[in-house]
């Protein structure tokens, strides 16, 4: 599986001016930083490893069913599931697309697609053919999946639950926007070799309550010093941005000034698979910490790690900072949780999965396809200025669908030779319905050149146009009337 750095990097995420600055942080304060912002984010890990795989509820809040039924001209059952009631304002905005392309016995078939002038979503499938099928796999990664559209943008995607485990197909979704118009545009989506996963909750899972009351010798330990945690002084540092500045300080808080020792504990986790072990257990500045031991990431490891109130199911407590250090070929991952003694511990169990690694089909599958859907996109001129964050911009035009938001800035040239960098537009721009709902988006991003700026937001359900009231960016409310 890939590395987040490199599934970023996947996701052809451009900007025509990047301007990186220099700094002093070390690499491994940058991968603090990029944990812990993916935490701030509210994107749910299964971690293999030091590798991330991003379920479908981290960006549309459900997991889907698979069951492909076209209407001509229509969308999938696939889409109902996804959007619900809200598919009306979607209706004719999709199409059947059904081009595909089969190379060592895998047919990569891209199914459908909705979408609007800048954003859309493909639902595309793998298929194994000589009556193959993908009952024992629960998770696919790919080495490579890119779509090319000759633009700059961004696109992310996710697999989708399958209801018939003994089918021959795993189905999946992207969802991408673009600067540029994309509706009309032919597209190739590009994959290459794929590993299959399995993940599963042990029989006999580890009880952290009940083996810390049989051994009070790992409750109270002599705690040793974190080598891991760097002095840092940035104060008065020109080099920082100031989300830069306070996700280091954070990251700084966070990192444990002393940590449990190596025990060589070897406590099993799962009875069938002896790679994955706790090496130590307890408590450490008020906070219980657990270092698990990967002996064979490459093909077992831990998935998803988090203690859940045994009398109420709502109240999950995930690890609030990890960090990972390598020791004889052994990698450890050191969890931290917000659980400070005994007696609140004996409130939580433990749950968690192993991930195994069952089977790797190399290969390379491209498609090109034709986005032959109808763009019902309304652009709006409104040419008034705003200032957002403290630069200064004019607002052009908006366009919206359904779907999606798509804000175009002029850029302020006195602003932009001043202060040449445009800094994070997340939560700057938000769309107020009549009855006073914000719209929650389910993504957003920005490009910018010299003279423009561009903002999208994708929308987490569709939503009706002509019951939005205002549109809110930076320090001025549009109204919006249809």
């Amino acid at each position: 599986m890939k590395k987040i750095h490199e599934r970023l990097d996947n996701n052809n995420i451009e900007n025509e001016e990047l301007k990186i600055v220099e700094s002093n942080i070390s690499k491994e304060e940058k991968n603090k930083i990029l944990e812990m912002t993916l935490n701030k984010a509210g994107i749910k890990r299964k971690s293999i490893g030091r590798k991330f795989i991003l379920p479908l509820a981290a960006a549309m809040t459900l997991v889907l069913s698979f069951a492909i039924v076209f209407a001509q001209g229509g969308l999938s059952n696939i889409y109902y599931k996804l959007f619900g009631d809200n598919i009306k304002y979607v209706t004719e905005m999709g199409t059947v697309i059904d081009e595909s392309y089969s190379s060592n016995g895998i047919t990569l078939n891209v199914a459908s697609m909705l979408g609007d002038e800048n954003a859309f979503y493909i639902i595309f499938e793998l298929i194994k053919e000589n009556r193959e099928s993908f009952k024992d796999s629960d998770y696919i990664e790919f080495d490579r999946l890119h779509l090319d559209f000759k633009d700059s943008g961004g696109y992310t995607w996710y697999q989708i639950e399958d209801d018939d485990k003994n089918d021959n197909k795993a189905t999946f979704i992207l969802a991408g926007n673009t600067k540029k118009k994309v509706s009309g545009n032919k597209l190739t989506l590009r994959a290459a070799d794929f590993i299959e996963y399995s993940i599963k909750e042990p029989a006999n899972k580890f009880e952290p309550y009940s083996f810390l009351m049989k051994n009070q010798d790992f409750v109270k330990q002599s705690l040793v010093e974190n080598l891991q945690k760097s002095t840092i002084n940035i104060q008065n540092s020109d080099e920082y941005y100031p989300e830069d500045k306070e996700k280091v300080e954070e990251m700084y808080r966070l990192t444990p000034n002393y940590v449990l020792p190596w025990k060589y504990a070897n406590i099993p986790m799962d009875d069938d698979i002896d790679d994955i072990f706790i090496d130590n257990i307890g408590f450490a500045e008020n906070k219980l910490c657990i270092s698990i031991a990967s002996s064979d990431s490459e093909n077992h490891n831990l998935g998803d790690i988090y203690f859940v109130n045994n009398n109420n199911s709502e109240d999950t407590v995930y690890d609030e900072f990890m960090f990972s250090e390598e020791k004889n070929n052994i990698e450890y991952y050191y969890y931290i949780y917000n659980i400070k003694d005994m007696e609140e511990l004996k409130n939580y169990t433990l749950n968690y999965n192993i991930v195994s690694k069952l089977k790797t089909t190399t290969g390379e599958w491209n498609v090109t396809f034709k986005a032959d859907y109808k763009n019902t996109t309304e652009t709006k001129k409104i040419n008034k200025e705003v200032t957002i964050d403290g630069k200064r911009y004019t607002v052009k035009n908006i366009k919206i669908s359904p779907i999606a938001l798509n804000v175009e800035l002029r850029n302020n040239l006195t602003d932009k030779y001043d202060d040449p960098v445009h800094y994070d537009f997340y939560e700057k721009v938000s769309v107020l319905m009549k009855d006073g709902t914000i719209i929650e988006p389910s993504s957003s991003g920005s490009s910018s050149n010299p003279f423009n700026t561009s903002i999208n937001l994708m929308f987490k359900q569709p939503i009706n146009t002509a019951e939005i009231d205002k549109i809110k960016i930076g320090d001025i409310e549009i109204s919006y009337d249809k």
